[in-house]
């Protein structure tokens, strides 16, 4: 898969709009010119391949959003295989958006409802809310240490908006790691474009 770390980058994460509109933006910002296969690394070989849907879900307004989004695939003429484009938006081979999660986790941290409670205002199960915790604290020793090249050393990130250092972040973490953070399943290594 070619990943897309620009879009939480270029935006302002207290003022983000639904995830619906972040995917579109990385999808139309998307171009094969410039691109390499992520698993070949060779550059001008892609053209796009027959694309597929799936669900997004986000929070937006304070109402869960879900929307149908296309996702699309580019073919490696070099090593012959496919490769969906995700953006940062998206949490690999997941329904719901990697903001959706993050704002569920922040509700259950924070103590702003009971399980129950929460888990009807967002629609979800109470095993699914259990399972992206466990899942955050399974990557937060990772995550930690990801952050602790930014706090200990003089690093630009430090002195940049929000919306860049978190976007970095999960830049820095995917391809430190090989998956991406609160990904379920470990893929193999990608690279973004």
């Amino acid at each position: 898969m070619i990943r897309l770390f620009e879009i939480l980058y270029k935006k302002d994460l207290n003022e983000l709009p639904d995830a619906f509109f972040l995917f579109m933006m990385a999808d139309k910002a998307f171009h094969l010119y410039g691109a390499h296969c992520p698993n070949c690394r060779t550059k001008g070989r892609l053209s796009f391949y027959p694309s597929y849907e799936r669900n997004l879900v986000g929070y937006g307004n304070g109402s869960v959003q879900e929307n149908r989004v296309t996702i699309r695939r580019v073919y490696c003429s070099s090593c012959e295989t496919t490769s969906a484009i995700l953006p940062d938006i998206i949490v690999p081979y997941k329904t719901y958006s990697l903001l959706f999660i993050l704002h569920v986790l922040k509700a259950y941290f924070f103590r702003k409802g009971s399980v129950p409670a929460l888990c009807a205002h967002f629609g979800i199960a109470a095993a699914t809310l259990y399972a992206w915790k466990m899942r955050y604290l399974t990557h937060k020793v990772l995550h930690l240490g990801v952050l602790e090249k930014y706090f200990h050393t003089e690093d630009p990130h430090l002195s940049e908006p929000a919306s860049i250092f978190f976007s970095g972040f999960l830049s820095t973490f995917s391809h430190r790691f090989g998956f991406s953070f609160l990904q379920y399943k470990k893929a193999t290594r990608f690279n973004s474009s």
